[in-house]
């Protein structure tokens, strides 16, 4: 198991095996764009994601697929990170606030271009923690790439 802490998020990822989506997804639901001043994000509308250059344009340069969402303590699960370590490193952070996200894209568009066989294989697959904080003005979460343990700061636009 590996820890991270971010921005006083600590955050411990593993690997497990998949299991069913989970319905309670509408915190996720909807625009993230990332807080490094790029204007890229993510868009996720019920059972697909599209990850974009520009979230002001969902026309070109995107990644569009599936995605498989997990919620509270099935995450928690996935993630390899216990009720103990939620509480005493992510006080106040709720478990339903904690998601993890399968994305499994299909199709790539650069510049106009379908690039999906160029860029991607049949075994592209992204799996994000997400830890979500709602504030009283706005909704940010603290998103760890499960397979490389890098880390990115989004705040939900829409």
């Amino acid at each position: 198991m590996i820890c991270f802490t971010l921005f006083g998020i600590t955050a411990c990822a593993g690997t497990t095996d998949s299991k069913d989506n989970n319905d309670d997804n509408a915190l996720l639901q909807g625009t993230w764009e990332i807080d490094t001043g790029s204007g890229a994000g993510y868009k996720f509308l019920e059972d697909k994601f599209m990850w974009l250059k520009s979230i002001e344009n969902v026309n070109d340069n995107y990644w569009y697929g599936d995605v498989e969402y997990y919620n509270g303590a099935e995450a928690m699960e996935m993630a390899g990170l216990t009720e103990e370590e939620l509480q005493n490193s992510l006080p106040g952070l709720k478990p339903e606030n904690i998601f993890v996200t399968k994305l499994d894209p299909e199709k790539i568009i650069t510049d106009g271009e379908d690039k999906t066989a160029i860029n991607m294989n049949d075994q592209t697959l992204w799996t994000r923690l997400w830890l979500i904080e709602e504030k009283e003005d706005n909704v940010v979460a603290v998103v760890i790439d499960l397979e490389t343990f890098s880390m990115e700061s989004y705040t939900k636009v829409k």
